[in-house]
């Protein structure tokens, strides 16, 4: 199975890593990007094949993920061969181009929609998927968790997946640097942040953890109650939701 990645940007470098540590051949996998940097990049770290020309890219894969931007995607667009996407499954990873605009661009394609995170470079990425063929499932699922939505929903899994990764790193970071001015060094700071996020996904279900920690009239008590008279809960749900309102 031949697989091509339009775009070599950091989503597309994240597919790649992930592709080759799950087990693609590098000798199956082509890379199409304008920049001569992103280029070598590929061929020198990931060893791969790499072109400008799209369409070589195209002629030699099965399986065409697109994971450049909307607008670059246009661009492309334009001096694409759609003969040589006849027969080939397509899988846009651009957030907010919806299936119709797609279609007008390059035609009637088999194409899926998906959006993943970033952690699909170790294979423990998030990536919702719309209906699609064994081939892509099967790709898609040796990347992380894996699950099939509604087309109206990518934009969710976008806000709430491949977003909220940076979210969840904000918030980690923003724990550090509460040790940070407790006087703790920042390499402390940051590996019990670490750690202390880990340990709370780890026990599974957070509610009860909250529950377990926050005894009657402790300290752990106290700033919950600071937290929830400050509204956290709605800030989170307000950051998720404002990037999905940015997509469509």
């Amino acid at each position: 199975m031949n697989i091509g990645i339009i775009g070599f940007g950091s989503l597309g470098r994240a597919l790649a890593a992930g592709l080759v540590t799950s087990g693609t051949s590098v000798g199956d996998i082509t890379v199409c990007d304008n920049s001569l940097n992103a280029r070598i990049h590929s061929e020198n770290e990931f060893c791969v094949r790499a072109y400008e020309d799209v369409n070589a890219v195209i002629s030699s894969s099965d399986i065409i993920f697109l994971t450049v931007k909307g607008h670059v995607f246009e661009e492309l667009s334009e001096i694409i061969d759609r003969r040589a996407l006849e027969g080939k499954s397509v899988v846009s990873f651009m957030a907010g181009v919806q299936f119709d605009k797609i279609h007008s661009l390059i035609g009637d394609v088999a194409l899926v929609r998906a959006m993943p995170s970033l952690a699909i470079a170790e294979c423990d990425g998030v990536i919702g998927y719309t209906t699609a063929p064994a081939e892509v499932v099967q790709i898609l699922s040796r990347l992380g968790y894996a699950f099939e939505t509604e087309p109206e929903n990518i934009e969710k899994v976008m806000a709430f997946s491949s977003c909220g990764l940076g979210f969840a790193a904000y918030l980690i970071d923003a724990f550090a640097a509460a040790g940070a001015t407790m006087g703790f060094s920042p390499e402390t700071s940051a590996q019990v942040a670490a750690m202390t996020f880990r340990n709370a996904v780890e026990r599974g279900n957070y509610r009860n953890t909250v529950l377990d920690v926050a005894t009657p009239g402790g300290a752990t008590e106290q700033g919950i109650h600071h937290m929830d008279e400050n509204h956290v809960y709605g800030i989170v749900a307000d950051a998720v939701r404002k990037a999905y309102e940015r997509m469509t």
